[in-house]
């Protein structure tokens, strides 16, 4: 067994997860769950301090996360599982807003689609009437 992971395994797996720490960042379609899990995997191989750890998660996050901690009103959090707790919490509002601002989107196209067909007729010959309005002041 030593010998596959000599040959197969990671020479330096804390060296690969500092690695790949320094490399993790938020990906726009994710939400903040996805970086959390990653980011604890390689953090918990590596042993750092919690002000390094603070320093590389605030770092890798959305700007719309890291924004709102900057500007939070009680100041920004000094311990790393605060800056933690915060972020969950303003990911968590900006996608519950997301989502209310996609039903309300929906909700406004199907009001007017609704609109434009009971009215479908009447606009289409007001318009033609301002048209030919118009037409006769011209010539």
């Amino acid at each position: 067994m030593d010998e596959l992971h000599q040959h197969f395994g990671l020479s330096d797996p804390v060296g690969e997860a500092a690695n790949m720490l320094d490399n993790l960042c938020m990906k726009p379609s994710n939400k903040i769950f996805t970086y959390n899990v990653d980011f604890m995997c390689y953090a918990s191989q590596l042993g750092w301090e919690n002000s390094v750890l603070y320093h590389h998660y605030y770092q890798r996050l959305f700007n719309w996360i890291q924004n709102p901690i900057s500007t939070w009103k009680q100041g920004k959090p000094i311990s790393f599982q605060n800056i933690y707790t915060l972020a969950i919490t303003i990911n968590h509002c900006y996608w519950e807003y997301d989502c209310e601002c996609h039903h309300a989107r929906q909700a406004e196209k199907e009001a007017l689609k609704s609109h434009s067909q009971k009215q479908g007729k009447a606009s289409s010959s007001g318009l033609a009437t301002v048209f030919c309005q118009v037409h006769k002041w011209w010539t």
